[in-house]
């Protein structure tokens, strides 16, 4: 047994601690969510929209409350926590209004056969969720996954017990039946108990390439299929004749997107040879001008990190990178005031033989690579084992999105943030990403589809 501890990286004050299950706890919770799965799979398609009709409600109702939740556990600047809150509260009308067309059952007739199509549930889901969005990120795979008529079991991230116990209460208090949605403390030494648990249907995890590849080898060991996400090191391509001053508000604004720790936050920033040093010089000025303090006050920028091993993890990373040639134009050491701070980075010099060029800085660092021409930056943006979106940058809407074609990201968005809807599909390729999250793939992920022919 170990203890989870929720700690306020602004003010380092113990918020509460919780010790973690036994595996015998662990399986009786799980055989629980199996017997409320029995009773699930036979709801009304009207009845489950009801309920998370009711669950937008009680989150929309409680902003302020969790919104004051995941700053105090993990850092979120409390503005930008309701913005993202009424954002997963859209996310689940919109799954709730649209799956019963998406699941719908269809009848057809092909090569003189009747043929009848319609969606079967799975059972229980086990998924591991991250800590950078505490509410968004958990609840846009559960609020799918549970309309689709499965039970949801969840070990959230360990630095954000009280959020996961929020979730919890807000299913409960949204009269969801009772062990539908079912909280999990629970180390991750347990994680082969769970996956081979005769109830577990399927495998859903949001981490690091090294858990991904390990909770992918349990899944494939015990025959359960996986949604995995994992490392991104996105692309935010500034092409010529674009103004100067907008794109480097552009660049600064996107890059600090949740202090650095959001997926689709542009990591890697191209830069034609003739704006370079203007652009670099801007760049880096407005980055040091960053404010930090509290991320309770509407006028901070730049919040505390998650923990003190963020901060090594990035001292470690802006070490590689320049032995690798980077040069940093900013001050980048660790801020004595409090230990959970750290200023905004900037490496220039940057090229595919610096580290940060193919690995994913998930701090407040930001990489400014030089090309000489069009074709050189679109096989630097295409060069990364890690891929989700990209952003393309030109006065030219029709020829930036000539470059857009040629960029092998899933998803490219021209003069703009790159961001996600539940309306649209979000996906990674390469080794980031094996599925589709949102719109109606999304849905039908976690089901079985089934053929009746006759």
């Amino acid at each position: 047994m170990a203890i989870l501890k929720s700690i306020n990286p602004y003010t380092e004050e113990l918020n509460a601690e919780f010790e973690t299950l036994w595996i015998d706890d662990v399986n009786k919770k799980i055989e629980i969510s199996h017997k409320s799965y029995l009773l699930w799979k036979d709801s009304t398609l009207t009845y489950r929209k009801e309920l998370f009709l009711n669950l937008a409600n009680e989150l929309e109702k409680n902003i302020d409350e969790c919104a004051n939740l995941e700053t105090i556990e993990m850092w979120m600047l409390n503005h930008v926590s309701k913005a993202w809150l009424q954002k997963t509260v859209n996310l689940i009308r919109w799954f709730s209004e649209n799956f019963e067309d998406i699941l719908w059952e269809k009848e057809y007739e092909t090569e003189w056969l009747k043929v009848k199509e319609f969606y079967d549930s799975l059972w229980v889901i086990f998924w591991v969720a991250p800590w950078n969005f505490p509410f968004n990120q958990l609840l846009r795979a559960a609020v799918p996954n549970i309309l689709a008529w499965n039970t949801q079991v969840y070990k959230h991230s360990s630095n954000v017990p009280l959020t996961a116990l929020k979730i919890e209460e807000l299913f409960k208090k949204s009269w969801f039946p009772e062990w539908v949605y079912m909280n999990l403390f629970v180390s991750s030494s347990l994680s082969e108990d769970i996956i081979s648990n005769k109830y577990i249907a399927w495998v859903n995890l949001t981490w690091s390439e090294w858990a991904w590849s390990a909770v992918w080898a349990l899944a494939w060991k015990y025959i359960k299929p996986s949604v995995l996400e994992l490392w991104w090191n996105d692309a935010f391509l500034i092409l010529e004749n674009s103004d100067i001053d907008t794109v480097v508000d552009y660049a600064v604004n996107w890059r600090i997107r949740n202090w650095w720790q959001a997926c689709n936050s542009s990591k890697r920033i191209l830069v034609p040879s003739t704006m370079y040093d203007v652009f670099l010089e801007k760049y880096t000025k407005k980055m040091s001008w960053l404010v930090m303090w509290d991320p309770m006050d509407e006028k901070t920028q730049l919040q505390p990190l998650s923990s003190l091993k963020a901060i090594n993890d990035i001292e470690k990373q802006i070490n590689s990178a320049v032995k690798s040639w980077a040069l940093v134009t900013t001050w980048w050491k660790r801020v004595d005031k409090k230990w959970f701070f750290f200023p905004a980075t900037v490496l220039a010099n940057v090229t595919k033989d610096t580290s940060s060029f193919n690995e994913e800085i998930f701090w407040p660092v930001a990489s400014v690579i030089k090309y000489s021409d069009i074709d050189e930056a679109i096989s630097l943006a295409n060069w990364t084992d890690f891929w989700l979106s990209a952003c393309v940058f030109w006065n030219d809407e029709n020829e930036a999105i000539d470059v857009a074609k040629k960029i092998e990201w899933w998803m490219i968005f021209i003069n703009n943030f790159a961001g996600s809807r539940a309306s649209l599909p979000f996906w990674w390729v390469k080794k980031s990403w094996y599925w589709k999250e949102n719109w109606p793939d999304w849905l039908k992920a976690f089901t079985n589809k089934k053929v009746v022919v006759y």
